[in-house]
């Protein structure tokens, strides 16, 4: 069957519908193939209507049938009518009556409590995490069939979810094992087999002459015909075959779906209960349905349309609430601890930039601009940072710093590790001495009395800028006038943590910098409180790195141009992940990957190792080296840390890169290209790997973007599993898709930062006050700063 020969629904009728009329306004239709369509369509309705239905849909085609008789003017303005009167349609005829169901039980009450549960199923329910009658009407199906359409058995094709309907013509039973029930059912032209394994009980519904309606997918049977292997099913009486769109839920042992489905068709009169959570204005204001209705809508909608709606309700509330919880404890810090307007005149910033062997990227300066005017403001800043691999992120931070000095505070960078930290050490200290700053750093490293002697001199001001990690946040670590707080590599650590390096001042600004770049919408939920300033530009003269993907046969040919570049100067990392199960064996398989490279590959050259069992010094000493130039070629059997810079290198070469995620894979290749020199990344792969595995390292090879790849990568693994979300304690949404749903997420954060510009502490809405309060409660506190 063809597809303009297929039954399609009344719904699918008013969206045909539209489309050919954006069709006919474009000029891809000219009005008599514009009219022609809309008849057949009408023709290809298979649905059952009511006679008020079918009235108004004939008067809708007569009314579009005389188009080509009227004169141009009237004909215009019948166009214009045609989308206001499908939208009524609409209205009418696809979503439910606004008529209120009874509320006859409170929803706080135990599950076992609804109609068709008690006791025994009250447990089975408890596993889905249902426990009480709220839990069960918010218990959402995972997707949605439409047996509104019944298709003709001769159109049918393998692999298809469809719903046929016939007559049974002969009923077999197999016993053994598997135990199979089979139906063979016929629509008058053609026969299938419907066949149902270890469910015997099926046998007992069936006889031959009943019509059956059935739904599952589609197989072409061994000896040819066309079979359903256990479809759902329902013996329909007389003409009562009238399809719906059905859910499916997620379910556990002791449940089927036709169980669910009827303890909810039991207690969904319960939606009723639900009293509205969002504000009249807003309802108006975005179109947005009842929320009876949208739970309704969400386990039996009437048609797509009420679906949608329903979606859309859920999502946009569940998105509302959480940014309303965001920036609401946002407001509620500016209030309790304001922030002090700081006095920077620019000068120092200018003398610093004047230092600089580079100048600034247009971005660059944007973004120290957006950060001047918050620490100008007297409110504190709470900023995040982003911006790609290389694209000088840390000089803005030093800017920040620069600023913040000349205001007269201290300033505070957080660092992951103690390697990243040392980085940021010797960086800070030889770009800001020029400036006569004084610079230190403060690890677990920094023992005795060189550690009280640098606590003393920051708790007395003789300290400018103190670089650390997390041994910053020690209770006994006091600052004079902390005024700044970087924080890098903000995914690696605890929200709690942020806290207690921020508490350490008293009107603290603070600047949070990913590495990582992460997608706006994702960025809006995790760092729903923060601003947000991107760094959009690639420093000047910097070469894209070209990024290649290898078979491991021609290992020999990347050795050799590992050689070449080497020979010229360059600077060469080979990283070879280890998956060990004990220290020992890790420790054991990386020397014997560096004697194999040192000894048999480059006898000749340079070669040093650095892996994940080493200290932080030692580490530090074998990047000196590389940096240097001592050695010539680096293997690790780590991810080389973030931030690490070696303008010279030029080569990454990457052996079993399925072992890393995609933003691992970003951060080793941004270890190369940071000068002018072309710089190149090699995927060392196994052609036999799956082929979704081949497809994402060719995908990566193929985006340049940080942000692009960030992007695929969200949506290849979802918000729960992409780096370090876990542990921001991202919202568990029932609804709402940060994917699917940005144009909701940001219009839900528009209407949440204009209703607190209108009420900061939500006195007229004390509902919405104590809804956010129910939801997020104790968590309200930690949303802060990330």
């Amino acid at each position: 069957m063809g597809d303009d020969e297929r039954m399609i629904t009344f719904e699918t009728f008013i969206n045909d519908v539209l489309s050919a009329l954006d069709r006919l306004e474009s000029g891809k239709m000219d009005m008599g193939m514009f009219v022609q369509f809309v008849v057949e369509r009408k023709r290809s309705i298979g649905e059952k209507l009511d006679e008020k239905v079918r009235e108004k849909l004939r008067a809708l085609v007569d009314y579009i049938s005389e188009l080509p008789r009227l004169p141009p003017m009237r004909q215009r303005i019948r166009l214009e009518n045609i989308p206001g009167m499908m939208q009524r349609l609409r209205e009418e005829h696809l979503l439910p009556s606004l008529n209120a169901g009874t509320c006859d039980k409170k929803l706080d009450l135990p599950v076992k409590f609804a109609k068709g549960v008690g006791e025994y199923r009250q447990k089975i329910l408890k596993r889905l995490g249902i426990e009480t009658i709220c839990d069960l009407l918010l218990y959402f199906p995972r997707i949605h069939d439409d047996r509104r359409i019944t298709f003709p058995i001769s159109s049918l094709k393998p692999g298809v979810r469809a719903t046929v309907k016939g007559e049974i013509v002969r009923v077999s039973e197999r016993p053994g094992t598997p135990h199979i029930v089979s139906a063979v059912i016929t629509d008058g032209f053609s026969h299938m087999i419907l066949k149902w394994f270890n469910q015997p009980y099926v046998k007992e519904k069936l006889a031959e002459g009943k019509k059956i309606v059935a739904f599952g997918t589609v197989k072409r049977g061994y000896f040819g015909p066309l079979e359903m292997n256990s479809p759902e099913f329902e013996i329909v009486e007389g003409g009562d075959d009238k399809g719906t769109i059905v859910p499916i839920y997620r379910l556990t042992t002791g449940i089927s779906q036709k169980t669910m489905r009827n303890i909810l068709h039991k207690n969904i009169h319960l939606a009723s209960c639900f009293k509205e959570n969002l504000p009249p204005e807003i309802v108006s204001k975005r179109k947005l349905i009842d929320l009876p209705r949208a739970i309704m809508g969400m386990h039996f909608p009437v048609s797509r349309y009420h679906l949608e709606l329903s979606r859309k309700r859920l999502a946009y509330e569940e998105l509302f609430f959480f940014q309303l919880a965001v920036l609401y404890t946002r407001k509620m810090r500016e209030k309790m601890k304001p922030g002090i307007a700081k006095k920077i005149k620019g000068e120092l910033a200018q003398e610093f930039l004047s230092f600089l062997p580079f100048k600034l990227t247009d971005a660059q300066l944007r973004v120290h601009e957006e950060i001047r005017r918050d620490m100008i403001s007297p409110k504190p800043m709470n900023r995040l940072l982003q911006g790609d691999v290389g694209s000088g992120k840390t000089v803005v931070a030093e800017l920040a710093i620069v600023d913040n000095h000349e205001a007269g505070f201290q300033s505070a960078m957080m660092a992951p590790t103690s390697i990243l930290a040392h980085q940021h050490f010797m960086r800070l200290s030889r770009d800001l001495a020029p400036l006569g700053m004084k610079v230190d750093i403060l690890t677990h490293a920094v023992m005795g009395s060189r550690r009280e002697r640098l606590k003393y001199m920051l708790e007395h001001g003789e300290l400018d800028v103190i670089v650390g990690t997390h041994a910053l946040i020690q209770e006994d670590v006091k600052f004079a006038n902390l005024g700044l707080v970087v924080i890098d590599e903000q995914h690696r650590f605890g929200v709690r943590q942020r806290e207690a390096l921020i508490s350490k001042g008293h009107a603290v600004d603070t600047l949070v910098m990913t590495a990582t770049p992460i997608p706006r919408t994702l960025a809006m939920t995790l760092y729903g409180d923060l601003d947000v300033s991107v760094i959009d530009e690639m420093p000047r003269g910097r070469k894209k790195v070209k990024t290649l993907t290898v078979p491991e046969s021609r290992l020999g040919e990347v050795y050799e141009f590992i050689r070449k570049e080497v020979k010229a100067g360059g600077r060469a990392f080979i990283v070879y992940p280890l998956v060990e199960e004990s220290e020992k064996l890790e420790l054991k398989a990386a020397v014997k990957m560096f004697e194999h490279i040192s000894g048999n590959i480059f006898p000749d050259l340079r070669v040093g190792l650095i892996h994940g069992r080493m200290s932080t010094a030692e580490k530090d000493e074998i990047m000196e080296k590389l940096a240097t130039g001592e050695y010539q070629i680096l293997v690790a059997t780590t991810v080389v840390e973030v931030g690490i810079d070696i303008p010279d290198a030029t080569v990454m070469v990457i052996e079993h890169p399925e072992r890393f995620g995609l933003a691992q894979l970003h951060q080793l290749r941004g270890r190369v290209g940071r000068s002018e020199k072309q710089a190149y990344c090699f995927l060392i792969v196994n052609p036999d790997l799956p082929e979704d595995i081949l497809e994402r390292l060719e995908k990566f090879a193929a985006i340049e973007d940080g942000f692009e790849l960030a992007e695929y990568d969200l949506r290849l693994r979802g918000p729960g599993e992409f780096i370090g979300v876990k542990q921001h304690g991202l919202p568990d949404f029932k609804v709402a898709d940060i994917l699917e749903d940005r144009e909701i997420l940001v219009q839900a954060r528009q209407d949440a930062l204009e209703l607190l510009d209108s009420d900061p502490d939500l006195r007229k809405y004390q509902k919405l006050y104590q809804k956010v309060v129910e939801m997020y409660g104790e968590k309200l506190k930690f949303v802060e700063v990330g």
